[in-house]
């Protein structure tokens, strides 16, 4: 199966996330799809604080790796 991955960007002051670059993901399985956009955000920099399943795709909010 295959799932689009929007990604939210958190920032270290308090503002409010903004829309990071998404992606589209494929694995055999719901958890495989979130352990496939896991291993996707960290090979781009960032650190993941949360993916989840929505009725549409994947939603991920990461942190940018210094």
């Amino acid at each position: 199966m295959q799932r689009d991955v929007k990604v939210f960007v958190l920032s270290s002051g308090s503002g409010a996330p903004r829309p990071g670059p998404g992606f589209t993901i494929e694995a055999s399985t719901l958890d495989g799809l979130q352990e496939a956009a896991r291993v996707e955000l960290t090979a781009r920099g960032q650190r993941v604080r949360a993916v989840s399943h929505t009725p549409t795709g994947l939603l991920a909010y990461v942190e940018d790796l210094p």
